[in-house]
């Protein structure tokens, strides 16, 4: 077939040159325009490596991008890299064609103003030539709607994922023959360790946060003794504040090769991923989502009194709590290795670089003739679904379930997720007479003046005097009333005391701190058998700029464990919002909130 990059220009002057140029061209877009009406559609394309590469350098040439969306008359707003990903699925023809271009483009941008313009505009009048057809338009019109996720598939229908496990660093619930049992937490260090051991040929990372030498450890020693290719990132502005962040980067620059790199990423926002992968086209093939930092505070299990003797340390030194979703497959793996090649291959920054990625579901096995499948939802920020997950992933999640919401979250602000629970309490009272919401939050940011708990709650905080007011107006009133208002009131929890921070004095003398915070980015739709999970995501207005992973799992017995997540939290919580509320009103000056810990999240609302 024809490719945009066999065009060639004449030189300057001479008119047989030209002439002969003007013949070539006038034989190039017959033959083109003859081979896209005759030419059966080829078999669809399963090199996904190669089409999110293509789609994404075609998405960043911005004047490629632009063009591409001018030609489709049809397109009201500019194509996502999930539509494009899907049209180069169909129609794969065009990756090598894109690839060529977009190299083309760069050559002669290099070259000169004169020689880009005008290729620029030979590629704009064969883009029409092929977009403006009956049959590209009908498979745009398949996969018009980016607000929802685009579905990779793998040949035959085989199950784009094996299996999922989620861990648990703290107590949970666990319901068996009707009886409920305490489980106790999975050492999240140790999964990410083993994790790293099982790979064979390379692994990609990506955090905010790491200071656990074991881990860097691991790293280096799967490299060194196995030849696993390395490639990771840690957030620049942590290492260059943390000094035992700057150890762990220093530790592993002593590798620094083609074949093992660890990237200080620069972000506009916050390089806030909590991101592993191996293998991506192998038999271990996984992928490790985690809602904790590579850190001790995070996700080691003696928590911030590791260098004690364990005898002494005290109940209070644990970890925050977080949660890993490991998920087995090379679907995953490949579309989770193709957005972190964004930061630390083409080192790309902020919402003005990443495209819009739209999502992608990966269907699992069906785990019985009668059942659905279990699927995973996936995106990306910065500019994840339609380029604000708030809006375009997480609010249709809340209007479209139904039942009961559980959730547990650091932090959460966004008002476009506090709205549409708003509207879904509306809606839940107009045909149940109740709304059944449930969360617990970390306690010093549930109380912030911007925290969706708190005006769920029906209260805001006066600034200037630090108390915490009823807020007649709340349109969580509006839509519950006062009875319905006193009812959520007691279902919206802050943390369980076992959180939070503490000062002692060992037996010498010695002062020591310990700090642990609910880190979970949870929710929960138990009717639905769906729920976010692996999420590094806080719903915030701010999180939309950050390095974020996003992840939805329909999956009953993921869900099941989960709400033994939620469920545990909920139950040793002893106080509400509003409790919490009212006993700070009570001090006779307001108490400053606690330390924001290792998250940095100061940066981030």
């Amino acid at each position: 077939m024809g490719s945009i990059s066999n065009i060639s220009f004449p030189p300057n002057g001479g008119g047989i040159a030209v002439f002969q140029g003007m013949v070539k061209k006038l034989l190039f877009f017959s033959l083109f325009v003859l081979q896209i009406l005759v030419a059966p559609a080829l078999a669809d394309s399963y090199d996904y490596a190669r089409i999110f590469d293509v789609a994404f350098k075609t998405m960043t040439q911005k004047d490629l991008y632009k063009a591409l969306n001018e030609s489709i008359v049809q397109q009201k707003n500019p194509l996502t890299q999930s539509q494009l990903v899907f049209l180069l699925k169909k129609n794969p023809e065009y990756i090598a064609i894109l690839e060529d271009t977009t190299a083309k483009l760069a050559k002669t941008q290099s070259e000169s103003p004169e020689a880009y313009a005008a290729y620029l505009k030979e590629v704009k009048t064969q883009l029409k030539t092929v977009v403006q057809t009956p049959r590209f338009a009908e498979q745009l019109a398949k996969y018009e709607s980016p607000s929802q996720p685009l579905t990779m598939d793998l040949p035959g229908g085989s199950p784009g994922f094996r299996g999922m496990r989620l861990f648990i660093n703290h107590p949970h619930l666990k319901t068996i023959n009707g009886k409920t049992r305490t489980l106790p937490g999975d050492d999240l260090r140790k999964v990410v360790v083993d994790f790293i051991t099982g790979a064979e040929q390379e692994i990609w990372y990506n955090v905010f946060d790491f200071d656990l030498k074991v881990i860097a450890d691991a790293l280096k020693n799967q490299h060194t003794k196995k030849g696993v290719k390395v490639t990771g990132g840690i957030d620049a502005g942590t290492i260059n504040t943390r000094p035992e962040v700057k150890a762990i980067f220093d530790d592993l620059a002593t590798l620094e090769g083609e074949s093992f790199k660890t990237v200080a990423v620069k972000s506009v926002g916050l390089n806030h991923q909590k991101i592993i992968l191996r293998d991506p086209f192998g038999p271990k093939a996984a992928v490790l989502f985690l809602s904790g930092n590579f850190t001790q505070s995070c996700i080691g299990p003696e928590g911030d009194l590791v260098n004690l003797p364990p005898e002494k340390r005290n109940e209070f030194s644990i970890p925050n709590a977080n949660h890993a979703l490991m998920i087995l497959g090379t679907l995953p793996a490949q579309a989770t290795k193709a957005e972190l090649k964004k930061t630390l291959e083409y080192k790309i920054r902020g919402q003005s670089q990443y495209p819009i990625s739209g999502s992608y579901k990966i269907m699992g096995e069906k785990k019985g003739p009668n059942e659905e499948a279990s699927y995973i939802v996936l995106s990306f920020s910065p500019n994840g679904g339609e380029g604000d997950v708030n809006k375009s992933i997480f609010v249709p999640l809340i209007q479209n379930s139904k039942g009961p919401i559980e959730a547990v979250h650091f932090a959460f602000s966004s008002k476009q997720i506090q709205s549409a629970l708003i509207e879904r309490a509306a809606r839940d009272m107009s045909e149940k007479g109740q709304f059944d919401f449930r969360s617990v939050g970390d306690t010093p940011f549930a109380m912030r003046e911007w925290s969706a708990f708190l005006l769920l709650s029906g209260l805001k905080k006066d600034l200037p005097s630090g108390k915490y007011l009823t807020d007649g107006e709340a349109p969580i009133l509006q839509a519950l009333g006062a009875a319905g208002v006193t009812d959520l009131q007691n279902k919206i929890r802050t943390a369980p005391a076992i959180y939070g921070e503490r000062h002692f004095r060992l037996e010498d003398g010695t002062a020591v701190k310990t700090t642990s915070k609910i880190h979970h980015k949870v929710f929960i739709f138990p009717e639905d058998s769906t729920a976010v999970l692996g999420t590094s995501f806080n719903p915030s207005e701010n999180a939309e700029n950050n390095n974020e992973q996003i992840v939805i799992v329909k999956d009953a017995a993921i869900v099941e464990q989960a709400r033994g997540l939620f469920g545990y939290l909920y139950q040793q919580s002893a106080r509400s919002v509003t409790q919490e509320a009212n006993k700070r009103n009570l001090k006779a000056l307001p108490s400053p909130d606690e330390t924001v810990g290792d998250e940095s999240l100061e940066r981030d609302q």
